[in-house]
């Protein structure tokens, strides 16, 4: 079976900013180091970010790129599907997967990033975890991605950093990812793990 206890420690990354934030940075040097050195700059200016900003800055930091007048949304579904009322049906098996495993989603949706994230390494199903992350997550980070105008956003950074660990997890994946095109979502829906009869 595929380790992926990782994607635990990375979710603290997306969550919003606690004094707790500073014992993962070992745990996140760790990740990095383990085949993917490269990513290691954008890491360390996250790290920086962590270690030099007070908590309170921090957390406008984080408010200002996800929530107010947000650049970019941590919800997987919404990113996936707006307002398109496959969105519900997502959240809904989404919710149902996260109660299943025993993940708790606290405050948030059970398609925000971090929730999302923290569910993989609880899942029995490893086919299950590596569709997630093929069909949905992988795609959804790239979307992410795109919606960032400033380059130096460090919250841009680790989704690039989180992009490729999942990348490297899943190198030769057989899984169709989600198709972004309007005319594409649909069948796109009708891809998504264990929900395909489901209308």
């Amino acid at each position: 079976m595929k380790d992926l206890t990782h994607y635990t420690d990375l979710a603290a990354i997306f969550r919003y900013p606690t004094p707790k934030r500073e014992s993962f940075i070992g745990v996140w040097r760790k990740i990095i180091w383990n085949g993917l050195t490269e990513q290691g700059p954008k890491l360390e200016m996250f790290i920086t970010h962590v270690q030099e900003k007070t908590i309170a800055a921090q957390q406008e930091y984080y408010i200002s790129t996800f929530d107010v007048q947000a650049v970019c949304y941590l919800d997987i579904g919404y990113v996936l599907y707006g307002e398109d009322y496959n969105r519900g049906i997502f959240l809904a098996n989404m919710k149902k997967e996260q109660e299943n495993a025993g993940n708790d989603c606290g405050s948030e949706l059970p398609d925000h990033l971090p929730n999302m994230l923290a569910l993989l390494p609880k899942l029995g199903d490893q086919n299950l975890a590596e569709e997630l992350v093929v069909s949905i997550m992988i795609p959804a980070l790239e979307k992410m991605i795109e919606s960032f105008q400033a380059t130096d956003n460090v919250y841009k950074g680790m989704l690039e950093v989180l992009l490729n660990v999942m990348k490297n997890d899943y190198p030769a994946s057989e899984f169709e990812r989600f198709n972004f095109s309007s005319q594409e979502k649909a069948r796109s829906f009708e891809c998504l793990p264990q929900w395909r009869n489901i209308k």
